[in-house]
């Protein structure tokens, strides 16, 4: 039977949703009289709202979040470390739906599986080493586990995300931990380990991409400042390089690649910008940050200085719309970009 997550205060805060289904970024919808500064370059441009999903900070308190992910019900379910709930769920124009704890310490990845009715989640905890999946009400199906004779000694499994194929298997990368990437069956039995140190600094977040006739892995080595691709059975393929972007998970966005650039000078002032890739994995924007000038060196991109601050993750609407959540920014709740 699956576990039933504790509810709390914010169960009962609005009902109200909106379906989305897809997560291409469409053509530039109309500017609206309410909108702020904006951000970007060329066709991905964006207005910053600040204000889209604030939370009381006094009785809804958190301490920061880190991916969010928009479900087939239209909800942006978002992963927090906060006192009360592991998982915000969202309705597109920033009202709370429902909220989950899970009684894990540091929820990090978030991933979905599947869709519609068979639609699943996936969560990591990055300081107690738990890789859970979960229903779309918040209740426990199952958890993995992986072998501690696999996980080098004086190291601990610290697992960052998980990618889920098409036929079920599960890709879980132990992105603060080993650097390597387990490699499980759709039941949930082990079948490979790959990577390691010797391919990644850092490999926090994977997902798969099928945008080329088949699937295949895309996997960040932030502290490299790159990601890489990967066939499926643990092959490497290739490496793309950003040197002056510590980028986060990647986002498949139809056609486009988006990235969480966390930090680019400083971990305690307002940094971090968005990054938009092209099919060919050229950086076209770089909402929060200067203009593009080159596409082998991004070292001397600046911040805007007031937009960001960690941004961890960058979620897609069906209307070109962005969502970030952001590590350690002084407690605040997820920002939305509006396309302009």
């Amino acid at each position: 039977m699956p576990t039933a997550p504790r509810r709390n205060f914010l169960k009962k805060a609005s009902l109200l949703g909106a379906a989305a289904m897809t997560t291409p970024l469409p053509s530039r919808p109309l500017r609206s009289a309410l909108d702020g500064p904006t951000v970007g370059q060329g066709d991905f441009r964006y207005t910053v709202d600040k204000g889209w999903g604030a939370l009381d900070p006094v009785s809804q308190p958190l301490q920061h979040c880190h991916e969010m992910e928009l479900d087939d019900r239209g909800r942006l379910l978002c992963s927090t470390v906060a006192r009360d709930f592991n998982v915000l769920a969202y309705s597109k124009d920033g009202k709370l739906l429902d909220s989950w704890q899970l009684d894990l310490t540091e929820p990090h990845g978030f991933s979905k599986a599947g869709q519609g009715s068979d639609q699943t989640f996936w969560i990591t905890d990055s300081a107690d080493g738990r890789v859970l999946n979960l229903d779309p009400d918040g209740r426990v199906i199952r958890e993995l586990s992986v072998p501690p004779d696999l996980i080098p000694e004086g190291q601990q499994f610290k697992p960052t995300e998980t990618a889920i194929a098409a036929s079920g298997e599960v890709y879980v990368a132990d992105g603060y931990g080993s650097n390597q990437i387990f490699h499980f069956d759709a039941t949930g039995r082990l079948k490979q380990v790959f990577g390691g140190p010797d391919h990644f600094d850092c490999c926090h977040g994977i997902v798969v991409d099928d945008r080329r006739g088949g699937e295949e892995l895309l996997i960040t080595s932030r502290a490299k400042q790159e990601f890489q691709r990967w066939s499926m059975d643990g092959k490497f393929l290739s490496t793309r390089k950003l040197p002056g972007l510590q980028i986060c998970r990647p986002v498949i966005a139809g056609e486009h690649t988006l990235f969480a650039v966390i930090v680019t000078d400083s971990w305690w002032s307002y940094d971090g910008m968005i990054a938009v890739l092209d099919k060919d994995f050229n950086v076209v924007s770089l909402p929060g940050g200067s203009e593009v000038t080159k596409q082998t060196d991004f070292t001397d991109v600046k911040q805007d200085g007031q937009t960001f601050m960690n941004p961890h993750d960058v979620c897609a609407d069906g209307d070109g719309n962005l969502y970030i959540p952001q590590w350690y920014s002084g407690r605040t709740y997820p920002i939305r970009l509006r396309r302009v």
